[in-house]
């Protein structure tokens, strides 16, 4: 009998109830798993570590929570969370696992820098949009990465950092545009201070680069938090912190890091398999479009 064989969708559900309630960080700790591995799983617009979910798991199946040794590898994790029904991806797009939310994938080099970058941009706002209507929530950079990746469909075989301080840029100047705080300052690296890219984003945005980058993405964190109306905002409308309580980040791939000397998979071009139902997307953003067929993002 398989150490899994006795979970199903209701506990995995229960497991990521319990993900939401303790926080990645010490949901991890608690059950003996360390950083977040190579394969997450989404649901309701989140991302989770799949192997550490798929462990506790199993203890609202009436067994033992498993532990990261029981894992022989995290692609077998991915495999059965798959199925049973959830959507579970590689954090490194050109891994052959898990397809993007249009069904199929674009190559950025392909599309082309501005087409590319403006999708991400669009799909990282609504992102960043989620955490700032949480108070204290934030988004790890390579976490940012990986969802407007497998959100737009659109992957690059360069590294993360060569790419997602510019789609940054983007976002803060859609903020300026809009008379809203900087939803970039959600952005943070895995020791939850703000990454290197968001002096560089903000000064390109507002044309002043800020001499404190940590203190000003401070600022901005909790100016988005209260004007987005964030759940669990004190009443005392809450303070600045420099610092967030973001876990580790996960190991650095192409898609979601900032490089790597360790050796790379080939490249294939290949739809990873298995592909989710295609999603019809908005022919201007590249985001998915609701049941109604109008976009909420460019009506």
């Amino acid at each position: 009998m398989g150490l899994f064989d006795d979970v199903g969708r209701a506990d995995v559900l229960s497991a990521l109830e319990e993900h939401d309630q303790l926080g990645g960080e010490e949901f991890r700790l608690r059950y003996g798993f360390g950083r977040p591995h190579d394969f997450v799983l989404w649901h309701d617009g989140r991302i989770y570590d799949a192997r550490s979910v798929l462990g506790v798991a199993r203890k609202y199946a009436g067994g033992t929570p498993a532990t990261d040794e029981d894992f022989r590898s995290g692609a077998g994790a991915a495999a059965l969370l798959t199925e049973l029904g959830f959507h579970v991806t590689s954090t490194d797009a050109y891994a052959g696992f898990g397809g993007p939310v249009t069904g199929s994938w674009r190559e950025a080099d392909e599309l082309g820098d501005e087409a590319a970058q403006a999708a991400w941009a669009t799909a990282a706002r609504d992102v960043l949009l989620q955490a700032a209507r949480r108070y204290r929530a934030v988004v790890v950079d390579d976490e940012l990465a990986t969802q407007v990746t497998y959100r737009t469909g659109v992957r690059s075989d360069r590294a993360a950092s060569d790419w997602l301080g510019d789609v940054l840029r983007r976002v803060c100047a859609d903020c300026v545009a809009r008379d809203e705080p900087l939803l970039a300052a959600l952005c943070v690296t895995g020791e939850g201070r703000a990454v290197a890219s968001y002096a560089g984003a903000v000064a390109g945005a507002t044309g002043f680069a800020p001499p404190d980058a940590g203190d000003h993405a401070a600022r901005q964190r909790l100016e988005c938090y209260r004007h987005f109306r964030a759940v669990g905002l004190p009443a005392d409308g809450g303070t600045a912190a420099r610092t967030t309580t973001k876990a580790a980040p996960r190991a650095r791939s192409r898609t979601t890091g900032a490089g790597t000397s360790a050796a790379r998979p080939a490249r294939s071009r290949a739809a990873p398999k298995p592909v989710p139902p295609v999603v019809a997307t908005c022919p201007s953003c590249y985001m998915a479009l609701p049941v109604t067929g109008v976009c909420d993002t460019c009506d």
